[in-house]
C-alpha cells in the first residue's frame, strides 16, 4: 500500500476591498486553480497575503510546490517606472508577500508556476520589466478576450526542450486575458513560447528544478476540459512529488 501523502500546493491570493463594508478584505482566487491542481493529484493552500516573515516561512516548510496566480497589476515602481495613463489596480501588499515569498521560495529548489500575472511578478523578482498595457506595443492580436475562459484567442510558438514542447509540440493555441506583458526578460529567465505578435507567452528557469511561467490561463481551459493544459499542471504536480 502506498501512503505517500498527495503535494501540497500554495495558491497566491488577490486583497479585495468589500464594496458593500468598510475596511473589510476579502482573500480572493478562481477556484479553478484548486480545481486544475486537485485534478493532477495534488492538495491546494491557499495562501492569504502577510507581512510576517515568520509566518511565510512556515508555510514554506509544509508546502511542496507554489502556483503564484493571476490578478492586478504589478506596482511598476518595482521595476523603476512611473504608472502610466493604462494601468490597472495594483495591490502593493500583494507585490510584498508574492517577492517575499518567491524568494524563500527559490531557496527550497521547489517546484514553482507562475499563472498570468505570476509570470509578471517572477519576471519583475528577476530583474525584468513590463510594458503597461497592450497600446504600448505594436500590434493587433486580442490579448484581452471577452468570450468564454476555454476558447483559444491566438496561436504561441513554443521552442524545443522545455515541458510545453512536450505537451505540445511547435504551436499551440490558447486563451488570453492579460493587458501587461514582459518587456525586458528578467535575468536567468529564458523564453519558452511567443505570439505572432513576438511577445513572450512563456518562460523557464533553467537554474531551478522546476520553475516555468505563462501568460495565459491554462487552468481556465484544463478544468473545461482541455486534456493538453491540464497536463501542464501534471507536469507540475509530478516535480512536487520527487
Amino acid at each position: 500500500m502506498n501512503n505517500k501523502r498527495k503535494p501540497l500546493i500554495g495558491i497566491t491570493t488577490s486583497l479585495e476591498l468589500n464594496p458593500n463594508r468598510l475596511n473589510d478584505h476579502k482573500t480572493i482566487v478562481s477556484v479553478d486553480y484548486s480545481k486544475a491542481v486537485i485534478n493532477s493529484g495534488g492538495i491546494p493552500f491557499i495562501l492569504p497575503i502577510t507581512e510576517n516573515i515568520e509566518v511565510i516561512k512556515e508555510q514554506i516548510q509544509l508546502l511542496d510546490g507554489l502556483l503564484l496566480s493571476g490578478g492586478g497589476d504589478p506596482d511598476p515602481a518595482l521595476y523603476g517606472e512611473d504608472c502610466l495613463q493604462e494601468v490597472g489596480s495594483i495591490t502593493p501588499e500583494r507585490d510584498k508577500f508574492e517577492l517575499v515569498i518567491l524568494d524563500e521560495f527559490m531557496k527550497t529548489g521547489k517546484p514553482i508556476l507562475g499563472i498570468c500575472r505570476g509570470l509578471q511578478i517572477a519576471n519583475v523578482y528577476f530583474g525584468g520589466s513590463l510594458y503597461q498595457d497592450v497600446k504600448y506595443i505594436d500590434t493587433t492580436i486580442n490579448h484581452m478576450q471577452k468570450w468564454l475562459p476555454d476558447l483559444p484567442t491566438h496561436d504561441i510558438k513554443i521552442e524545443e526542450g522545455n515541458i510545453l514542447f512536450e505537451i505540445f509540440g511547435k504551436k499551440a493555441r490558447t486563451n488570453s486575458y492579460h493587458h501587461q506583458m514582459i518587456k525586458d526578460l528578467g535575468n536567468g529567465l529564458t523564453s519558452i513560447a511567443k505570439a505572432n505578435d513576438g511577445i513572450i507567452e512563456a518562460f523557464q528557469n533553467k537554474n531551478h528544478k522546476f520553475f516555468y511561467a505563462v501568460q495565459w490561463h491554462p487552468e481556465m481551459m484544463a478544468v473545461r476540459g482541455n486534456e493538453k493544459m491540464q497536463e501542464i499542471f501534471d507536469k507540475f504536480i509530478k516535480s512536487c512529488n520527487n
